[in-house]
């Protein structure tokens, strides 16, 4: 039952394009159950008194055209503002690791002010000049590690981690004939780099996806390549980094992820959820847990048990309708 004061009220909730409708289906299904109506579009214009209130996901840089129509909009007029982030931030002094320089293609974006643009340096600065007038009413993001470097800019937000959906996969109780798999884009440097280096040492390395719908893996095909995966490589773009995502697929689909070290994992732990390994030890530890076949076993299940029973999208949305007041 929905609690009282919210059934009836109207969330416009952004996607980042027409195509990413499949995205956003599981977050607009959880908010309707809680007595939400939602309209679920890509970014546009918002009249004063159109809705009740605006719920973005991802980077707030995909909106330009909501986010203008939303400062112009007297503050007592406006609608509640909520954003959970999930895109990189730098990450904070005690990392001790340096802000990657951009790409060409990320440094491109950001001359042009590229409303596509995710890089570490745009999303920053997107969130700083927003802030000063005073959007959004409930800033969340998806790492504490996110959430850590905010605060150093004094800026307030909350944590609530990226949590399961179904259509990340599931156990379909497949052989497990792939030794090790990478699912992510292989026109980055680093993946490519770090690919490269496990099959020079001896790992049996599938490689698989890309962020386009054509060259990408997603849905079925993706749930049953990654149940065929004995182990899950969690490869990172920037050293340090969280892909909450990444570690989702791996653990949803009852693979074992192995992971680059990463600052503040939370709310994963190494050793219960997932094994945590340099690039360099990666191929031994790979080899590792393919010739023991009870440890591997033991970490996949406890990771697939925490994301499909605690960690879930209806908690996290739960959580985040708790900071915003709406529960």
């Amino acid at each position: 039952m929905a609690p009282a004061g919210v059934t009836g009220r109207r969330i416009s909730f952004l996607r980042r394009s027409a195509k990413s409708w499949s995205e956003s289906r599981a977050a607009v299904s959880v908010l309707e159950s809680h007595g939400f109506v939602v309209t679920a579009h890509p970014d546009a214009p918002v009249a004063a008194g159109s809705t009740d209130i605006v719920w973005m996901r991802g980077s707030l840089n995909w909106y330009p055209r909501t986010l203008a129509s939303l400062a112009a909009i007297p503050v007592a007029k406006r609608p509640l503002i909520i954003a959970w982030h999930t895109e990189p931030l730098p990450l904070p002094a005690a990392a001790d690791l340096r802000t990657p320089l951009p790409n060409l293609r990320e440094l491109a974006k950001i001359l042009l002010r590229d409303h596509r643009a995710t890089d570490m340096r745009t999303n920053s600065w997107r969130i700083r000049q927003l802030r000063r007038v005073g959007i959004p009413d409930v800033l969340v993001v998806s790492t504490r590690s996110r959430q850590t470097w905010l605060a150093e800019q004094r800026i307030d937000s909350h944590f609530v981690p990226v949590g399961y959906a179904t259509q990340l996969g599931r156990d379909l109780g497949l052989e497990r004939d792939i030794d090790a798999i990478f699912i992510g884009a292989m026109n980055v440097r680093g993946h490519t780099r770090s690919t490269r280096e496990l099959r020079r040492n001896g790992v049996n390395l599938v490689t698989e996806g890309g962020w386009s719908r054509e060259k990408g893996l997603w849905g079925d095909r993706r749930t049953e390549m990654i149940n065929r995966a004995r182990t899950f490589l969690a490869l990172q773009r920037h050293p340090g980094k969280l892909s909450g995502v990444r570690m989702l697929l791996g653990m949803a689909n009852r693979s074992l992820v192995i992971a680059e070290p990463i600052f503040d994992p939370a709310p994963y732990v190494p050793g219960t959820h997932y094994v945590s390994a340099s690039l360099a030890d990666m191929p031994d530890v790979v080899r590792h847990y393919l010739s023991n076949e009870g440890e591997r076993a033991k970490i996949a299940d406890r990771g697939h048990r925490f994301v499909t029973t605690e960690l879930t999208l209806e908690k996290s949305i739960a959580q985040i309708l708790e900071l915003a007041g709406l529960s």
